[in-house]
């Protein structure tokens, strides 16, 4: 039976929503397309979506595929916004199980998308300063470069906190927060402390690296979702020259402003360099400062901890067995079917896991490393890797996802 006209409009306004709030979630157009698609057929009629990081377009019918209730919406790209995603999963089970109808059903989800975060500024700040400090302990011995680039991410947070929610800053903050690290960064390299400062910026900014966003921009086009994986991409390559530009710009300015001061360490301020101990808590710093900024709940944290420790496991004995590319490649296998395990188990999104111990092996630093060294000539590290090896990196990580995906398929497109 063939809802009502008035129910067959509520139903699809009710989509709609879902689908803007799924979309603000950071959830990929794959996912967000085949899960409003589940949940259409569920409330008993058609629909068909065409989604991409700036447009949503969906179109409904009854039994007439020509007599159809389109709606096309210009949204922006967003964030990852974990703990709404597993908030709105709730909710499908609930309805899904007769527990609500469609009226309190849209007006639960009016409620989530208007909720506060999980975790207060001051926890998201100590966040971002711990991802930046993590991530240059994982890559440097040098107890200066990861003081420094602690301090420097928290900054950044305060930066980007005042500036994100401003009509005319906003949309620049990518440029500006690495040009207030290198500005930063270069004053404090001529001031005698024994920094790397291209590498202490690239880690204080660490989070706005798209190196997350390449990988999901090469999975959709790999799967021949091309209008969203290309203009993922195109804006991924675009926030990368951003951050680029933002840092030389600041180390220019430095240059400029205190040309009297030469980048000649002082006495006594070396430390000694620290031991391959800090390895492991580098790791689980990491996923754990970006389980916060991706609002995970706290509940959820373990699971994307265990996801991390198992990435760089798997990745590291396979690396060091078969190559760094059959690593990757391991490495992104072992995720894809622990999340997906994650998922048959608790019902919930793989997305949440996987999110945590796939950012470990998404090569985006390196892709950062290898347009500082095409520009300025110099390595940011020792033995930066080659453009077609950041390249073979996504490649091995993109087809480990499919196999898993192939081999434990979720029951939920999320």
């Amino acid at each position: 039976m063939l809802p009502s006209p008035d129910d067959y409009r509520r139903k699809a306004r009710f989509i709609v929503k879902l689908g803007i709030a799924l979309h603000e979630c950071g959830a990929t157009s794959q996912r967000v397309e085949r899960h409003l698609l589940n949940v259409t057929r569920q409330l008993g009629f058609h629909g068909s979506f065409l989604i991409s990081p700036t447009t949503f377009t969906c179109a409904f019918w009854q039994d007439d595929e020509l007599d159809q209730f389109v709606h096309v919406e210009r949204i922006q790209p967003a964030d990852h916004n974990l703990g709404l995603l597993w908030e709105i999963d709730r909710l499908m089970e609930r309805i899904t199980r007769g527990e609500l109808d469609l009226d309190a059903a849209m007006a639960e989800l009016h409620r989530l998308r208007a909720a506060p975060s999980n975790y207060s500024a001051p926890l998201h700040g100590l966040a971002w300063a711990l991802i930046g400090g993590s991530f240059a302990a994982l890559l440097s011995s040098n107890a200066w470069d990861i003081l420094i680039a602690t301090l420097l991410s928290g900054l950044i947070f305060l930066f980007a906190r005042r500036g994100a929610g401003h009509a005319r800053w906003g949309p620049v903050l990518t440029l500006l927060a690495p040009f207030f690290s290198g500005l930063l960064a270069s004053f404090i390299a001529r001031g005698g402390v024994p920094i790397n400062v291209p590498f202490v910026i690239l880690s204080s900014v660490i989070i706005f690296v798209p190196g997350l966003a390449l990988t999901v921009a090469m999975t959709e086009i790999s799967s021949r979702d091309l209008i969203s994986g290309t203009s993922r991409l195109v804006d991924a390559l675009m926030q990368l020259l951003k951050l680029f530009f933002g840092s030389v710009s600041g180390t220019a300015v430095a240059a400029v402003l205190a040309p009297h001061l030469p980048f000649t360490p002082a006495t006594g301020l070396d430390l000694q360099p620290l031991s391959d101990l800090k390895t492991w808590p580098a790791v689980l710093g990491l996923s754990l400062g970006l389980g916060v900024a991706f609002n995970i709940p706290a509940r959820k944290l373990g699971a994307g901890l265990i996801s991390a420790a198992l990435a760089f496991l798997v990745a590291g004995w396979g690396t060091a067995k078969f190559g760094m590319f059959a690593g990757m490649f391991l490495g992104s296998l072992a995720v894809g079917l622990y999340a997906n395990l994650f998922s048959r188990i608790t019902r919930g999104p793989s997305s949440i896991p996987m999110m945590q111990g796939i950012v470990l092996l998404v090569p985006g630093s390196r892709t950062y490393m290898i347009l500082n060294e095409w520009v300025s000539g110099t390595a940011i590290l020792p033995g930066t890797s080659g453009g077609h090896q950041a390249l073979m990196i996504f490649l091995c990580l993109l087809a480990g996802l499919m196999i898993s995906n192939a081999l434990l398929p979720v029951r939920k497109p999320l």
